[in-house]
């Protein structure tokens, strides 16, 4: 039975958990965050802008409520938070930045990861030459 390799692995923790994940997993730290704090900082301004409008909107609910109007426009509101990520400047030029970081950082960790199956593998096969006789 053969278990999954550096390579593998580190990919798809890149891939599904985070960018850089994998090469955190590999002691690759300062690489790994070359992926990881372009990708945040994208993912945070996204949280930011749409934490900004759901405040707006529950001001807007707040002020219907207290003149009596307890109506829900659930398009509206749909709308107004779809619109806040996916119209929002963070995403219009931050998801390019946000998708190479991904697809990068999962090369990266591959490469990492099968340079270190590489070595493990030479290290198993050479025999050691400093064995005493």
């Amino acid at each position: 039975m053969s278990t999954m390799t550096h390579a593998k692995r580190a990919a798809i923790a890149s891939a599904f958990i985070f960018p850089g994940a994998g090469l955190f997993m590999l002691g690759q730290r300062l690489r790994g965050c070359v992926f990881a704090v372009p990708a945040a900082l994208i993912i945070g301004l996204l949280f930011i802008n749409l934490l900004q409008v759901a405040l707006q909107l529950s001001n807007e609910l707040d002020a219907k409520a207290k003149r009596g109007d307890f109506g829900l426009d659930i398009p509206y509101l749909w709308n107004s938070l779809h619109g806040a990520v996916f119209e929002s400047p963070y995403w219009a030029e931050g998801k390019w930045l946000l998708l190479a970081a991904w697809l990068f950082s999962i090369m990266s960790s591959y490469a990492v990861g099968k340079k270190r199956d590489l070595e493990e593998q030479h290290a198993t096969t050479t025999p050691d030459t400093h064995e005493q006789h």
